[in-house]
């Protein structure tokens, strides 16, 4: 072979490898990124709806990130050790005007406010699928406000499934 053949077929290598790789990075999806904020609402009619995450659901995708806004005073995110994936890092976030927590392994996870629990103050995420942990989330040893709440953020749960599976 010639070294100008030899210089196109290397040359040619190369466009195919670099056409490659871009397609490749572009076939990639980008993470999102979804906000919850933490809220004390002085309006609110009944004590449940003083203390929020808003909003307290969400149904993201592996490697999305969560970035909670105003954990700062007595505002904290917690992440509630029997609504959380196996292999998942928990979570303990205080005094952050805003933080990001990205998400990877599937299933579901749950998260309270230290403080304002006990007035309901809950969220429930849901990342890729929720099989991974779903009955041991659904079975978690929670006390009557925290089950209440959960209970309903699980009836979402089970309604975006079937929307989903369709």
């Amino acid at each position: 072979m010639d070294e100008i053949g030899y210089i196109r077929r290397r040359f040619i290598g190369v466009i195919v490898g670099a056409a490659l790789a871009f397609a490749t990075m572009t076939s990639t999806r980008a993470s999102e990124v979804y906000e919850i904020r933490q809220i004390i609402d002085m309006k609110a009619l009944v004590p449940e709806d003083l203390y929020r995450f808003v909003p307290n659901y969400y149904w993201i995708k592996p490697n999305d990130t969560i970035r909670f806004l105003n954990s700062t005073g007595n505002h904290t995110v917690k992440s509630i050790p029997g609504i959380w994936p196996d292999g998942a890092e928990p979570i303990d976030i205080a005094h952050q005007s805003s933080y990001d927590v990205k998400l990877s392994v599937p299933g579901v996870y749950g998260f309270r406010c230290k403080v304002h629990a006990r007035h309901g103050m809950f969220a429930l995420i849901i990342v890729g699928r929720p099989e991974p942990n779903l009955i041991k989330a659904r079975n978690a040893d929670l006390y009557d406000r925290a089950r209440n709440v959960f209970d309903e953020l699980f009836m979402k749960l089970d309604a975006d499934r079937k929307t989903r599976d369709n």
